[in-house]
């Protein structure tokens, strides 16, 4: 049975208690204990062949590690959201809704729009879980939206519901929540938790690390040497050895730990070359290998990544699969995580959420222009709804919100009683003879 606190308190709020019983565990469904366990083993760091301890502050320390969560947190959430209304035809129209406010204008008096978003996808990438408290008024409107740390959140299964016990003490958001109070953004995972991209790619992080850290090492000390002293006759005590070390050493290096690039050996002694050097590891290659190999648990593109290593010379086409190929699934969870949690069961077969990520792909000035030309000629769109493409006020004339019609082109249903009727004004145009005129 799980024991609770008499009442929840979030941020100084008193919320009423809810009906809790003892969670399911079988069927499919999860534990008391999953998330908790989940959590403990790669916060605390998961070993791999590497050598190299992986937790959450360790990965985001490795460069393309870090250059992904940024890259997909922060292309969300520079993305305007709109919430929209269909009409009977199925036109949509944009319309106002609190959900507008909050993803736009104020989620809560602790963050703005875009450090929300971005710290609502980066949980979600790392920790495979982005959690947010919903606060709403007495109609249940949502109010308010606090992000919540997810090392502090347990998930369970009851009744067929989730309810998240969360713990989170810096945030002062402490207590047992139905689904209905948490936004929750999921990784891939099992359908009701994600799971870190940490427990999946430990090894590839772990390999970037490893040689990220070698190089910092090698670098750091100034050396490009390493091996073995070799002497004439036999080291009497380790004392003697580590004199012919420290001699050596310090006729390598200046004060400061340096490279001077000179050693001194005496006395018939000889240096056995046997650390491999960067050019013999082929370090760079490695490097660039697991930029490549972290990028592809992202589905990021290396374009992104690295200068030069571009699969296409169009820009305009390398924004477009960054966006559909990485950015989309990320837009689509919050979507309808948005749909589900912050509109009203009511309204989710008249309003849709949406990123406005047509912004992300646009080409540039010239593409554009030929774009919303062949638009506007072709009768698709108005002068204004061209307009708001570019975010330019709309004109009040009326030949600016009327579409134009190409005069060479008509209904193919009536191409045939078009045609007769042009024959036979060409044949009443010709005299009776021979086609002469009259």
């Amino acid at each position: 049975m799980l024991n609770f606190e008499p009442d929840m308190r979030i941020l100084g709020f008193n919320i009423s208690r809810e009906e809790r019983k003892a969670p399911a565990t079988y069927g499919g469904l999860i534990e008391q204990n999953y998330v908790l366990s989940q959590a403990q083993s790669f916060f605390s760091g998961l070993m791999n062949p590497s050598g190299q301890v992986i937790t959450d502050q360790t990965a985001i320390m490795v460069s393309s590690f870090y250059s992904c969560l940024r890259n997909i947190s922060e292309d969300t959430a520079k993305v305007p959201f709109r919430v929209f209304q269909y009409d009977s035809k199925g036109n949509k129209s944009l319309t106002k809704h609190r959900a507008s406010a909050l993803l736009n204008k104020m989620p809560s008096n602790l963050s703005t729009p875009f450090t929300f978003r971005q710290t609502l996808i980066k949980n979600a990438l790392l920790y495979g879980n982005g959690y947010a408290l919903i606060k709403r008024d007495k109609n249940a409107t949502p109010t308010d939206l606090y992000i919540i740390n997810p090392k502090f959140v347990t998930v369970s299964i009851i009744d067929q519901r989730l309810y998240y016990l969360v713990n989170d003490i810096e945030a002062g958001i402490i207590g047992n929540f139905s689904e209905d109070n948490i936004f929750h953004v999921r990784g891939m995972g099992d359908g009701y938790v994600g799971k870190s991209i940490l427990v999946y790619g430990a090894e590839s992080i772990g390999s970037a690390k490893a040689v990220q850290t070698y190089a910092s090492s090698f670098f750091g000390t100034g050396a490009t040497l390493g091996g073995y002293i070799e002497v004439p006759g036999v080291v009497k005590d380790e004392n003697q050895a580590k004199s012919i070390v420290g001699s050596f050493s310090k006729s390598y290096k200046t004060e400061n730990g340096s490279n001077n690039g000179i050693a001194l050996l005496h006395s018939g002694a000889k240096f056995q070359k046997l650390v491999a050097q960067p050019n013999e590891s082929q370090m760079v290659e490695t490097r660039e290998f697991n930029v490549a190999d972290i990028a592809r648990w992202f589905r990021m593109p290396l374009s992104k990544l690295q200068a030069g290593a571009t699969g296409s010379s169009n820009l305009e086409q390398l924004n477009i699969e960054y966006v559909t190929d990485c950015l989309m699934p990320w837009f689509v969870k919050l979507e309808q995580e948005i749909e589900r949690k912050l509109f009203r069961f009511d309204e989710m077969d008249l309003l849709d959420a949406r990123f406005e990520v047509a912004q992300l792909m646009r080409g540039d000035s010239s593409a554009i222009s030929t774009y919303l030309q062949r638009l506007r000629l072709s009768g698709f769109i108005t002068a204004n709804e061209g307009r708001k493409y570019l975010d330019l006020n709309t004109v009040q004339e009326d030949s600016a919100n009327k579409l134009l019609d190409p005069v060479n082109m008509i209904p193919a249903d009536m191409s045939e009683e078009f045609w007769q009727s042009k024959d036979q004004s060409q044949a009443s145009q010709k005299g009776p003879d021979n086609g002469g005129t009259n």
